[in-house]
């Protein structure tokens, strides 16, 4: 069973363990070195003052393997995708780095979003799918090193080069292992050709803190597998005659008394699967007919890159924005 002192960390004020006796997290009050593989690194040990978080130090896994530091002051990292300075970095067991956080701030009375905002630096980023200029929240890597995602500073918009054109993203976007787009999350309401049609892609409710699930999602070849949407799914089954309606659930909000919860859809092969978080269905494309009525709070002007198409009105159900239907 091992000690804290097997550790050789100085200044242990507080600590939990495993019961293997292993170290799980601790915070410390003196000058510490760990050796990492991206050099060697200092834990937070002084007051945090009124912006950092008062937060452990260090965590490990069970094997004793390091799992996160927090570190004293901003330190300059060298990944796979450029050089950043991180206040929060997480490991995966084997020791590469699993993410990275610029800035790790207490966002409170005393320390606001927009002081924290301006203390988030610009970075440069050139990758297959585009190049851009953003503040960035975090950033998130595969065991090999290679990105796996992009989380945006609130606020920051990019443009990212997909298969179904040049789009406007917003709180982030996830990749393949290889490099390829694997998802990202539309700024605005946009239309997407997918095996059902013309569909409106959009999430009112999207998370802005993660990256790693967003509404629009591509298979390693670029091909749409699955979106979020909001309204009503109308779907009748040409065979036997039968329809159903699938639509956005209601929910408490937090900034508002009600949101509504999207719809996500998946393309599987030959079959559609429909979720809005309470039931969920899967049709098969020979049988179904889909019609969508959109919210109008997915806005009335969202461009898919067709004139002919364009409706200035969404104030019926005839003239709905956009239906798309396809027989599937």
């Amino acid at each position: 069973m091992e000690t804290i002192a097997e550790y050789g960390l100085k200044g242990v004020t507080s600590y939990t363990a495993y019961e293997n006796g292993r170290i799980e997290k601790c915070r410390l009050s003196a000058y510490n070195i760990i050796p990492t593989k991206y050099g060697y690194l200092v834990p937070q040990f002084n007051n945090p003052g009124i912006r950092r978080k008062d937060s452990k130090a260090l965590s490990y896994y069970k094997s004793g393997k390091l799992r996160s530091i927090s570190l004293e002051e901003q330190t300059g990292i060298t990944t796979s995708v450029g050089t950043f300075k991180a206040e929060l970095i997480t490991f995966y067991e084997n020791g590469s780095i699993y993410s990275l956080f610029p800035l790790n701030g207490q966002i409170s009375f005393s320390w606001s979003e927009e002081e924290e905002g301006g203390l988030a630096e610009v970075y440069d980023f050139d990758l297959p799918i585009g190049k851009f200029k953003a503040k960035i929240s975090g950033l998130r890597f595969y065991p090999n090193g290679s990105l796996k995602s992009l989380i945006l500073w609130p606020g920051e918009v990019i443009e990212l080069n997909t298969s179904v054109g040049r789009i406007a993203v917003r709180n982030g976007f996830k990749l393949y292992e290889n490099g390829s787009l694997a998802s990202l999350e539309p700024a605005e309401p946009i239309y997407v050709n997918t095996d059902a049609g013309l569909i409106k892609v959009y999430d009112s409710d999207a998370v802005g803190v993660d990256a790693d699930n967003n509404s629009l999602k591509f298979d390693t070849e670029g091909k749409v597998i699955g979106l979020a949407t909001s309204g009503d799914i109308l779907i009748s089954n040409t065979r036997s005659g039968e329809k159903r309606v699938i639509s956005s659930v209601i929910r408490p909000g937090l900034m508002e008394d009600f949101v509504k919860v999207p719809v996500h859809i998946e393309f599987k092969g030959q079959q559609i699967g429909i979720d809005n978080s309470k039931e969920q269905v899967t049709i098969p494309f020979n049988d179904c007919v889909l019609k969508i009525v959109y919210d109008k709070g997915l806005g009335k002007s969202a461009c898919y890159g067709d004139c002919s198409m364009c409706s200035g009105c969404s104030s019926s159900f005839s003239s709905i924005l956009n239906t798309a239907e396809a027989a599937i």
